[in-house]
């Protein structure tokens, strides 16, 4: 699932396993969401993805919701399925 896999992303880059991340990700649960983590951890999602993410949209992918949903946006193709 796509959730699972952002968690699994951001526990690695935060350093902390995936089930021990908060239910809520975002910059004021997880501890040491800076702003150079929030790039970092854009980056993670590109490679893990393999896709390329603008970075004017850094700002609002702020949390795992958001980030849920735009990698559901971006990986999907026209039938409605998921790369």
């Amino acid at each position: 699932m796509l959730e699972t896999r952002v968690r699994e992303v951001v526990g690695s880059v935060f350093g902390v396993a995936p089930d021990e991340l908060p239910e809520r990700l975002d910059p004021d649960t997880v501890p040491g969401w800076t702003s150079l983590r929030q790039i970092q951890l854009m980056m993670a999602l590109e490679n893990a993805f393999g896709i390329e993410i603008d970075p004017n949209l850094l700002p609002a992918l702020a949390s795992g919701p958001a980030i849920v949903q735009y990698l559901e946006e971006t990986l999907a193709v026209p039938d409605g399925t998921a790369r």
